[in-house]
């Protein structure tokens, strides 16, 4: 057997929370053999990600959003095996992608995994593969073991559409904390960045002695814009001018 996909990613400026779950979720694929036909899930291989079983609070994605819950992070690791099985010129069963852009990863080549979203590989070659994950000096590393492959697997995405960020939301306070800027509505700060959306694609590009012989695409996505929200100076009430008082009781020749 022979390396016949690898990737890595890099999680060295995550939070020692998220670090933790990195590790504890690679740490279950050591040497883990896939027959030839045979399927991989990766639920089925990390189990829950529980307190029980020590993961931790961490960023996840829920809806759009970015928010604190158990065993964040593991969704990383699910994204480099992802990525060096394809490489290794093998298929994907079940494979979805997140709601939002991942940073360590290309449009298009992520794998999302929660508690009802699993992603299964599949070993479509004719011999078995062996898979190793492990992490090093801050970076995650899959390497699929294997019989030698006619081509060399290479992916690249591609933007489709760009969907535009909304308009943001207003938010209404007595007093602006941080950076004040100014439009022709008055001064505001900016609580929650927007960004835009994304479509975009993944293709599979195939090598023979280094020179491209064909192409595929691969999969297709969609991924939300964010709606950002700013923060305004209260507008006072409107104050409307005193009428004048009438003494009724001036005597009018």
């Amino acid at each position: 057997m022979q390396i016949i996909g690898s990737f890595s990613t890099d999680f060295s400026t995550s939070k020692e929370e998220r670090s933790h779950n990195v590790k504890l979720a690679c740490d279950n694929f050591s040497w883990l053999a896939i027959k030839k036909g045979e399927k991989l899930s990766f639920n089925d291989i990390v189990g829950k990600r529980v307190e029980e079983r020590g993961y931790k609070n961490a960023k996840i994605i829920v809806d759009g959003e970015y928010t604190e819950g158990i065993g964040g992070g593991v969704c990383q690791v699910s994204t480099t095996l992802y990525n060096a099985w394809i490489r290794a010129g093998l298929s994907s069963d079940r494979v979805r992608a997140h709601s939002l852009p991942s940073s360590y990863c290309e449009l298009s080549q992520d794998a999302t995994v929660s508690e009802y979203i699993d992603m299964v590989l599949l070993n479509d070659s004719d011999y078995d593969v062996l898979v190793n994950g492990y992490t090093k000096d801050g970076r995650i590393y899959f390497d699929i073991y294997g019989h030698p492959t006619e081509y060399t697997v290479k992916l690249r995405s591609e933007i489709v559409e760009v969907i535009p960020e909304p308009q943001p939301t207003v938010e209404w306070s007595d007093i602006l904390d941080g950076e004040v800027l100014t439009d022709g509505e008055g001064e505001y700060v900016i609580s929650k960045k927007g960004k835009q959306g994304y479509k975009s694609r993944a293709i599979i590009e195939y090598y023979k002695d280094g020179i491209k012989v064909k192409e595929k695409e691969l999969r297709r996505d969609s991924y939300l814009p964010i709606q950002g929200k700013i923060v305004r100076i209260k507008k006072g009430e409107d104050i409307k001018p005193e009428r004048p008082k009438v003494d009724w009781n001036i005597n009018i020749f």
